[in-house]
Formats: structure tokens, sequence, C-alpha cells
């Protein structure tokens, strides 16, 4: 490649050439500066003039850094970046221990994007850099204390245990040195359950009626009628589906395994509806294996709806503080606890173990329900008195 011609500046040791911009829509001027620094020439690029609004007065003071030894030289800054990689990647810092527990982890991760927001958020700018041998209890401690400003105490437990857990897990493989401390989790006093009063219930029947995309809205349905998690009906495909037994066949649900759900009559009704609907679709919807598919026919993303059911439950009146998906399922598992239904059942139609923290906060319920029981047998009793009488 021939040498460029080089333009003299007002500034000594300040060049220029005749580029083109980035965008390859006008001619632009790269700024080089040259000095010397132990005893040898260097020429190196100071900068663009658009890209990087370089003017031959700013390369000028940075020629005048270069020669004062008080600014590295572009050679120095790559060596020391290529130094800086090799030696992370000889380092467990959290960084690379998170890589690799994702990668480790797979699909079997249920909360995958959820972990990589909370490590984005707060762990990778002040953790990301240390190893586990570098993390003190003070470090940990001040990490909780941001946290706790901007956040309630149930996001500083998740992130906290999301820390503990990607340490774990390079001990567990021998990647780092184990922490000389006890990560203690905050203790969540609050138990965020939110359930929709008939008045609000009737007013989401009213919303879903008169929202124009009957995708969401059958979909919004199957969670109310159903209990499911936001992320199994997205994942449903039609194979899933037994019309003939009234089956539907969660797969790889949160627990890891594939859990099979009864229709009832109106979830079997929602589901040869969005059939029918899937029907009057372009192909890419109507050919697409999953019950709930996007325009192209891929898989719903549960983050890509939930505008949509926000401003569904803002139409019928549920309070904006209320997680438009969950609430549902507080609904249904509230509703079935109260009217005498035991855990087990409830257990089932959400798909939580017993014993699990979720159902052990539901137990609530049980008390009305249990005092509507015994009003029963009292009454039946009476009943039965006036009768001998």
């Amino acid at each position: 490649m021939p040498i460029q011609k080089r333009h003299s500046t007002n500034y000594a040791g300040v060049h220029y050439i005749e580029g083109t911009s980035l965008d390859g829509k006008q001619s632009e001027k790269v700024f080089l500066i040259r000095y010397r620094k132990g005893g040898k020439a260097v020429e190196e690029k100071a900068g663009r003039q658009f890209k990087d609004n370089m003017t031959s007065a700013k390369a000028s003071r940075m020629r005048a850094l270069r020669i004062e030894g008080k600014s590295e030289t572009n050679t120095e800054k790559r060596a020391k970046q290529k130094t800086e990689k090799e030696a992370s990647i000889n380092r467990p810092i959290l960084n690379l221990l998170f890589t690799k527990y994702l990668e480790y982890k797979g699909d079997s991760l249920k909360g995958v994007r959820t972990d990589k927001s909370r490590f984005t958020n707060h762990l990778e700018g002040s953790l990301g850099k240390l190893t586990p041998e570098e993390i003190d209890s003070f470090t940990v401690k001040r990490l909780e204390k941001s946290i706790d400003q901007k956040h309630t105490s149930g996001s500083t437990r998740n992130v906290l245990e999301l820390l503990r857990r990607i340490i774990n897990f390079g001990v567990k493989n021998k990647l780092c040195s184990p922490l000389d401390f006890v990560i203690k989790l905050p203790k969540v006093e609050s138990e965020r359950i939110e359930v929709l009063t008939d008045e609000q219930f009737e007013g989401l029947a009213e919303a879903w009626s008169e929202y124009p995309d009957k995708h969401i809205v059958n979909l919004h349905k199957v969670i109310a009628w159903t209990g499911m998690r936001p992320s199994e009906p997205c994942s449903l495909k039609w194979d899933d589906v037994d019309f003939k037994h009234s089956v539907i066949m969660k797969r790889n649900t949160k627990s890891g395994k594939d859990k099979p759900l009864k229709m009832s009559k109106e979830v079997s009704t929602i589901m040869m509806d969005q059939r029918t609907l899937l029907e009057s679709e372009a192909s890419n919807m109507r050919n697409s294996a999953f019950v709930f598919p996007r325009r192209d026919g891929g898989k719903r993303n549960p983050d890509g709806w939930r505008k949509n059911v926000k401003e569904i439950c803002i139409r019928a009146g549920i309070p904006k503080s209320y997680r438009p998906n969950y609430c549902l399922r507080d609904t249904i598992a509230s509703t079935m606890l109260s009217n005498g239904s035991p855990m087990d059942e409830v257990g089932y139609m959400l798909g939580h173990e017993l014993g699990s923290p979720m159902m052990k906060r539901y137990a609530k319920f049980v008390d009305g329900a249990q005092q509507r029981i015994v009003d029963r047998a009292d009454e039946l009793m009476q009943r039965k008195l006036q009768s001998l009488n």
C-alpha cells in the first residue's frame, strides 16, 4: 500500500493525511503526531477529524503529553490491554466465573435473563474484575448498601444470592478459592401477594373483550385460568395440547420436569379459539409450532408482551404496582385455598412443590376456608337436629 502524503499544520510534529469518513460520505482529515521516545522516532495516529472530533491543536497537546511521559503511546496501550486480557483469562475474576457458569448451565438455567440483568446492573461494574479472594465482607456490605438505596430488600437478596451462587460454582469446579466469610442474605419481611378483587377481575374480563390483540388476550386468559408461569404458555406447542384427553403438557418447567395439566372447559375453549384465530393469520403464524407465536412464527419472549398485559390491567383498574401476570397466579391460588382446596391441589395447578416458600406464603388463605368448612358443618348438624324435632 503506497505511503499517503503527509500535510503539515501550524503545530510542530503534527501532520494529517486525507482520508474518507467512516460513513463514506465525505473527506476527513486523519491527524498524526511525530515525536521521539527512548531515542526512537515514533509516528502514530492521534484521531479522526469527525469521528474523534480531533483538531491539530488537540493533537499537539496529545503529542506534548507523550513526550513528557504523562500519556502512553498507542503501542504501549495495546500491549497493556493485551497483558490485562491475558491476565484476566488466567485469573478467576467474577466476570469469567459468570461466563463459565452460564456456559455450564446452558438451557437448564430458567432465570437466565434475570440473572444476566442482575449481574450487568449490580455486579459487573463493582465486582466484575475481582477474584473471590479479593472480595471481602466490607465490599459485599458496601454492595448491599448501594442496592438497598434504590431497590427493595428482595432485589438486594436476589443479587447477593446470585453472587454466592457464582462463587460456589467456581469453588465446586475448582476454578477459584472460597470466600473466607459467609455472605448473609437479608431477610425479606414483606410477602408480595397480589390478589384481585371480584370487581377487578370483572374489569379484567371487560378489558379482555375490548382489547384488539386477541392473541395477547388468549395468552393472558390461559394464565388466569391455569395459573401458569408467564414463560410456560410462551413455550407451549400444539403437540403439547391434547384436546381428546383435555391435557396440556408443560415442558421443562421450573423444576426441570415435564408436567401434565388437565384442561378445564374454559381452557379448552380458549385453546380452540386460539387455533381458529391463527388460521386467519399469515403463514408464519398459521404454521408455527407454538400456540402463541410471534408474528414471524417464533417463540415469544415473556418480556416481549409485558407492556400489552400491563395496558390490559390498567384498563381493568388493577393497580399499576401489580405484576400483570403474577397477580393472576396469586388470585387463582388464593381463590382455590379460600374455598377449601388443599395445598397439594393448588401446588399441582401452579407448579409449586409442597413445602416450597411460595406455598408457605399462600397458607394464610387456608384459615378462611377452614372457618367456612366448620361453619358449613355446624349448619348441617343444626339442620339434622331440627329434622329430629
